[in-house]
């Protein structure tokens, strides 16, 4: 059976799903981190993202205290190297859509993906849907 992903969409997808894991669990940290230091605001509310926090005072010693423990479980840099990954394969899928648009639309696309982040994320939704198979090679 003929694949329905080249290698520059498999790349994309891997990517894509390593930042959404370490953000995931970057995300249940804030969670356990604001469960376990009985975050509150005013109203007796308790936020669910340190962002949500109503006192400035608190929130900017949350963030702080938080940002340390990101750091030295290395998520910060995990999600760094992952996000840079994932920028390298966006940039690599786009070409490979590039590659495939008519040649009288090639220079007004990449114009497009330069100058706008929603062009940008159209080309690279689009080029990640095509199945492959059909493309010659």
């Amino acid at each position: 059976m003929k694949s329905t992903m080249n290698k520059a969409q498999r790349v994309y997808m891997v990517a894509k799903a390593r930042v959404q894991e370490i953000e995931s669990r970057q995300e249940e940290a804030e969670k356990k981190y604001i469960a376990e230091n009985g975050i509150v605001n005013p109203d007796g509310s308790t936020p669910d993202f340190l962002w949500c926090m109503d006192d400035d005072a608190a929130f900017d010693k949350a963030i702080e205290e938080f940002s340390a423990l990101i750091s030295a479980a290395g998520l910060e840099s995990a999600l760094n190297a992952a996000r840079d990954d994932l920028k390298a394969a966006e940039d690599n899928l786009i070409s490979y859509g590039l590659s495939l648009a008519p040649a009288g639309v090639r220079a007004t696309l990449e114009r497009g993906v330069k100058q706008s982040a929603a062009t940008r994320q159209k080309l690279i939704d689009l080029t990640f849907r095509i199945d492959a198979s059909t493309v010659p090679a």
